[in-house]
């Protein structure tokens, strides 16, 4: 007999239902074992049962509810229980993604109930009964956009030595996931319901993944841009302590802002809205999520201050004081070449006049005139095609240099390995604007995008597919072992400010540098006042 649930929006629009086959007539209280089911695409958790896809070379479990839709007197509040379900649901479709206004496919969301996770795992898992390493992946997009189900995890779970299990998962976004407001801090963790939704996905992932022959005491959590800034939050949250190993953080640096001043923007936000005075927090909760989509505040940040997040993860880094474990971090070699690109390098955009370069410097860098008149005179439009190119260029050796210098941090009291990605990117548009290796190109070596879209996709040249094979083992290497010398390919060592040795990611060759610094000019960035 078959019964049919709720109905979740899927990705391209479509209405997917999902569906639960009664063939256990109980609720199931606890995890179970992998060994308990004898089909390799049914298993048992703590909520239920899960009938997953089968594929040639790997298993995925898809839409897999973490914690209960945060809708109704739930939004803006930390993620609750998810209540169990009778018999075996379908997990073979991708759930909704959290509220946005595009995604990396380009594709508008406002369903609420969004808080699923996907599991990854080989086909065949080890016959000695052996748990596999996990890695949980935390999708970037400027804490704004994305899904987790946007990155098939196929080519890291199925290649012959990666024997691991990669969870990826969604979280609250935008306004619903990090809007601090004074009249919504319950004393919980005010800003944060997106990272607090992450951490809900780890304790998810502890309970739950022996029941897909995965490692709890073996988790590594990854991410990208703003994944990677997630994580060193989550690397500042005293709670996290005891939920992963290592951490993986790619273009993603330490940041935040504090708890009065996210909660001034908040209010100020609000009441833009129409919902001020006492009873703010209940008018809030009315709009509807077109509203807060369409209306949404132009950036997003997590939180420092509260209960949740009590410092700052900058100042913790800083004094030594994050999670002490492994971490594998680095950055693209053109980071901020998508952004200038999209903003000036577009046929259809307007382009950067010379006379407005130093202009535009001081307003994307933040940086006072007299400092612009120096920047300027390190990277002059004598020495690019065109001004965009040179805006590009020190931008990204800003942030970089920026990254650069939180790596060393790192380096101080956790093992740390570090990379750079420098593929000039099959991702990149047509267009003669030199874009690189940009932010966020490096995804398509790790994961398939396929579902993100063409564009995404791309196509990579044979030496792009053998450097995305070589990442992939590195990536996989660490999730197992927290290290990265994946023999025989070379060993990547550790970082020091003494030593600082990094692994340069390129189609010609990957090949261990010192030169970061003197490539994206660092001595120079760091001698300007702050």
């Amino acid at each position: 007999m078959i019964v049919r649930g709720r109905k979740w929006a899927g990705r391209a629009g479509a209405v997917i239902a999902a569906v639960a086959l009664l063939v256990m007539g109980f609720l199931v209280n606890g995890p179970v074992s992998r060994a308990e089911s004898a089909a390799p695409d049914i298993v048992t958790i703590d909520s239920g049962g899960l009938h997953g896809v089968l594929a040639q070379d790997y298993r995925v479990f898809n839409g897999i509810p973490y914690a209960a839709p945060p809708v109704g007197e739930l939004r803006w509040r930390p993620p609750q229980a998810v209540a169990p379900w009778p018999g075996i649901r379908e997990a073979r479709d991708t759930a909704s993604n959290c509220p946005q206004t595009t995604g990396l496919g380009g594709l508008r969301s406002t369903d609420e109930d969004c808080l699923y996770l996907n599991v990854w795992t080989p086909r065949t898992l080890p016959a000695d009964g052996r748990a596999l390493p996990v890695m949980v992946w935390i999708h970037g997009g400027s804490l704004q956009v994305g899904s987790g189900s946007t990155y098939g995890a196929a080519p890291l779970v199925a290649q012959p030595d990666g024997d691991a299990i990669v969870v990826t998962i969604n979280y609250r976004l935008g306004a619903l996931g990090f809007l601090a407001a004074s009249a919504l801090d319950e004393g919980a963790g005010a800003g944060d319901y997106g990272l607090m939704d992450q951490q809900a996905a780890l304790r998810w992932v502890q309970r739950n993944i022996p029941a897909f022959g995965g490692d709890p005491n073996r988790v590594t959590v990854a991410g990208e841009s703003a994944g990677g800034i997630s994580i060193c939050a989550q690397m500042a949250v005293p709670a996290a302590a005891q939920l992963f190993r290592a951490a993986v953080l790619q273009s993603g640096p330490c940041t935040g802002q504090s708890l009065p001043d996210a909660e001034a923007d908040g209010d100020a936000w609000a009441a833009g809205l129409g919902c001020a005075g006492p009873d703010s927090g209940a008018c809030l909760r009315a709009l509807p999520p077109d509203t807060l989509i369409d209306r949404a505040p132009d950036s997003a940040s997590v939180v420092y201050g509260n209960a949740f997040l009590p410092e700052s993860p900058v100042a913790l880094l800083k004094a030594g004081r994050l999670l002490r474990i492994p971490t594998f971090i680095g950055s693209n070699y053109d980071e901020m070449a998508l952004w200038v690109w999209m903003r000036y390098g577009n046929p259809l955009g307007p382009r950067l006049a010379p006379a407005d370069y130093p202009a535009v410097l001081a307003a994307q860098l933040k940086l006072a005139p007299a400092v612009v008149d120096r920047i300027t005179a390190e990277y002059p439009l004598s020495d690019y095609p065109q001004p965009a190119v040179a805006l590009s260029r020190a931008w990204t050796d800003k942030v970089v240099c920026d990254l650069s210098t939180q790596i060393q941090d790192f380096s101080r009291r956790n093992p740390t390995y570090v990379y750079q990605f420098d593929d000039p990117s099959p991702l990149a548009p047509p267009t003669t604007f030199p874009m690189g290796a940009f932010h966020a190109s490096e995804r398509p070596s790790l994961f398939d995008l396929t579902q993100a879209g063409p564009l995404l996709h791309g196509i990579m040249t044979p030496d792009q597919q053998r450097l995305a094979a070589e990442m992939r083992r590195y990536w996989a290497h660490f999730v197992t072992t927290t290290s990265a010398d994946p023999a025989p390919l070379q060993p990547i060592p550790q970082y020091s400010p003494n030593t600082p040795t990094y692994m340069s990611f390129r189609p010609s060759g990957n090949r261990l540098t010192d030169t970061f610094a003197t490539d994206h000019r660092c001595a120079f960035w760091s001698g300007l006042p702050r």
